[in-house]
């Protein structure tokens, strides 16, 4: 039988259905059919076309009944449907032996799963062109009461004669004016039409409606943005919302109009195409230019095209990024429109130190892409071997609207604000940088450098950089010696350092030149008291006490101190007044406690 010889791919071509269509090539199929490419023998030229098979899975009289109604749905919405020049138009359709065909037309381009894929993020103005020319075509399906169901890039066609999106694979429609899918307690086969990810919560329980398609192309614009597989875009636990906002950067408004189109309860959504389409042009506006990537299909042009751009991207990994650029330029020429092309040619360019030419060559691509924050960052980089640092910053501030959490661009800010003596906010952009990840190695250099330059002592030390703070109070010490909080925060970084002896010269010079400095009288008395010498600890923090009696850590510290060198009676007076101060200090409780009980008569007050 023809149906069986059909099976596979590879030997399709040598059999002819129903004396008419010459099977060329298996294009591919899952779910309850398969599609084939093929020649239309009784017309003239034999033009190509697809013909595509609906078949059962089992010979069981219900379920071959289910399939016809699949089948017969298919046909009449494609005959219906088939004068919009974004859907293919049905040529034939037949029942032979048990197995369903449709002959339609063959559109000739790329599946829009070649865009639209893992990893690869659109720009916001590519998604806005994708998601409308969808949406118009979608006006059209909904205007019939028909709702798709299986919109996906998978079943889109880039056309290759104008770049248009061409909607196909109506075997999942359902006509809205139709009988509910439950009969007789038994569910028909169109209930799990759909793919997963892309089927709202209503079609996945079999009662889909003209907005489920909106929240197919709702996702399939979030998959555009974010890169991500739909099923692995979060959700929100309590209201199973998606949780996409931090995946993608997009403008205000047509963050909410896919919010909108996306929302878990279909009353919500957008209720056809109509108003998803009108929403979506309010959002974007008549002044955001819609790019749409063209070719010139002149059988030459097409071909130098082709043929240039292999050579380029060939000369381009070898290193030979002269001869690349003159490619890229032969590419460009030809089709103008290729961004791609574009941006390699400003990498080739910068490669060979033609910065102004690499700066034409992004500009043009951030003119046409303005989303595509790879092209900015680049552009930032060309205008700072130019010098032309303002028009930079303005660059890399692109970047970070669009990729805020993009903390090498951040690190390339501070480094550029630097070069502008910008430094209060070149700090700020390191930080950034930090806070984004707390172990960028360039990033804490750069600011650990910048801070030593600058002499910010307490900020190196709260960063925990004891050297280099205290290499930073060595060169600010050497034009301003008596600058006691300069010694302080030596002494204090030396401590840290664990060199006490120093230490306790640099609290020494602090209390010499500000005798009232309490802080430095009790970090003198710990490095001393570290270092052995109870007595001279011991008058370190009487003079805190003096200063601050109402210090209890100071009285604390003192009796300590005092119990070291057996004198009892003052150790005990001192920890009796720690707890006078502060009655639930439970170390001067204790001690004093332990004191008394020793019941030394020296120790009595």
């Amino acid at each position: 039988m023809v149906a069986d010889g059909i099976q596979g791919g590879n030997q399709a071509s040598s059999y002819i259905l129903g004396s008419r269509y010459h099977i060329l090539q298996h294009l591919g199929g899952g779910g309850f059919g398969q599609t084939f490419l093929a020649q239309d023998l009784h017309l003239p030229g034999h033009p190509r076309c697809v013909v595509k098979r609906l078949q059962p899975r089992t010979s069981d009289s219900e379920q071959l009944e289910s399939a016809r109604r699949l089948f017969h749905a298919e046909a009449e919405a494609l005959y219906v449907l088939g004068n919009h020049d974004q859907i293919p138009r049905l040529l034939a359709h037949f029942e032979e032996d048990q197995q369903f065909y449709l002959a339609q037309e063959f559109i000739e381009g790329s599946l829009l799963s070649e865009e639209i894929r893992a990893s690869h993020h659109l720009a916001e103005t590519q998604t806005v062109e994708i998601i409308q020319d969808i949406l118009t075509t979608l006006c059209t399906v909904h205007d019939n009461h028909v709702i798709h169901r299986d919109i996906k890039p998978s079943n889109l066609i880039r056309r290759q004669s104008d770049r248009k999106i061409v909607l196909i694979d109506f075997g999942a429609v359902k006509q809205v004016s139709t009988q509910p899918v439950q009969q007789q307690g038994q569910m028909s086969m169109t209930v799990a039409i759909g793919s997963l990810g892309y089927m709202p919560n209503e079609q996945l329980a079999g009662h889909p409606c003209l907005s489920s398609d909106i929240y197919a192309v709702g996702i399939l614009a979030l998959q555009a943005l974010t890169g991500l597989d739909p099923k692995r875009i979060p959700k929100e636990p309590r209201t199973s919302e998606l949780m996409w906002h931090e995946l993608a950067s997009v403008k205000p408004e047509l963050s909410k109009v896919l919010d909108t189109m996306v929302r878990y309860d279909h009353r919500q959504r957008y209720p056809s195409a109509h108003e998803a389409l009108t929403a979506l042009k309010q959002a974007v506006g008549p002044s955001i230019p819609i790019f749409i990537p063209q070719i010139d299909l002149s059988s030459q042009a097409l071909e130098a095209h082709v043929a240039w751009l292999e050579r380029a991207d060939e000369l381009f990994e070898q290193s030979r990024f002269r001869e690349a650029a003159r490619c890229y330029e032969k590419v460009v020429k030809v089709q103008p429109h290729a961004m791609t092309a574009w941006f390699k040619l400003g990498m080739a360019l910068e490669n060979i130190e033609e910065y102004a030419l690499a700066v034409t060559a992004y500009k043009i691509v951030t003119q046409r892409q303005p989303e595509d924050y790879l092209a900015w960052l680049k552009l930032g980089k060309a205008l700072e071997q130019l010098e032309k640092l303002d028009d930079a910053l303005t660059a890399y501030d692109e970047v970070l609207k669009l990729q805020p959490k993009n903390y090498w661009a951040w690190a390339d800010r501070g480094e550029l604000l630097e070069r502008l003596e910008r430094i209060d906010e070149a700090l700020s952009s390191y930080d950034r940088a930090i806070e984004l990840k707390p172990d960028f190695a360039l990033a804490q250099e750069n600011r650990k450098q910048l801070l030593i330059l600058l002499r910010r002592v307490d900020q190196l030390y709260t960063l925990q950089h004891y050297d280099d703070a205290i290499e930073a109070c060595d060169q600010a010490l050497k034009e301003a010696p008596q600058d006691a909080t300069l010694w302080l925060m030596r002494g204090m970084a030396l401590e840290n350092q664990k060199q006490l002896a120093e230490a306790a010269i640099a609290y020494n010079t602090v209390v010499s030149l500000q005798s009232d400095d309490h802080v430095a009288w009790f970090r003198l008395g710990t490095v001393l008291e570290d270092l052995g010498h109870s007595k001279r600890a011991a008058k370190a923090y009487g003079n805190v006490t003096r200063l601050q009696p109402q210090n209890h850590w100071a009285w604390y510290q003192l009796g300590r101190v005092a119990e070291l060198l057996e004198d009892y009676r003052e150790a005990i007076s001192s920890y009796q007044q720690a707890v006078k101060l502060q009655a639930n200090f439970q170390l001067a409780q204790e001690a004093y406690e332990r004191l008394i009980n020793q019941s030394l008569p020296t120790a009595l007050p």
